[in-house]
């Protein structure tokens, strides 16, 4: 499975941050406010790792987590819009870097599959249209 992942979307790192190759598209950032209506859950080893999303692309996340993350490490994530979408987004990510800040990790992952994409996509326009009309919905 881990070949399967590694060659569902070429790699790509963080743009402006000192990695070596741009990414593909921007990300959609997660302001604090928002946070708490956007779940992330992050299953590392059969493990649920607490996280707060900070930033979202069809290619990419970043999150913040209190334990760190071994770059290369596979991710299964489930992101959700509790008050917005009745659906789960399923997707495996592959970690990217994981840079420590204070007391927490700053972890950058590439998504490699979504077990719907079409789902995947429209959790992205749902956040699209919720960040264009910021004090509106909520």
């Amino acid at each position: 499975m881990a070949d399967e992942l590694d060659r569902s979307v070429p790699d790509t790192g963080p743009a402006s941050t000192g990695y070596d190759k741009a990414r593909r598209e921007p990300r959609h950032p997660v302001p604090a406010v928002y946070q708490r209506y956007i779940d992330l859950k992050v299953m590392m080893d059969d493990t649920l790792v607490p996280v707060i999303l900070h930033n979202v692309s069809s290619c990419g996340v970043l999150f913040e987590s209190q334990v760190p993350f071994e770059i290369g490490a596979h991710a299964h994530c489930i992101i959700s819009l509790p008050r917005s979408l009745s659906q789960e987004i399923t997707f495996y990510a592959r970690v990217k870097h994981c840079r420590k800040e204070l007391d927490a990790f700053f972890v950058g992952a590439a998504i490699r599959t979504a077990d719907d994409p079409t789902w995947f996509n429209v959790f992205l326009e749902v956040h699209d249209y919720i960040m264009k009309r910021q004090g509106e919905v909520y």
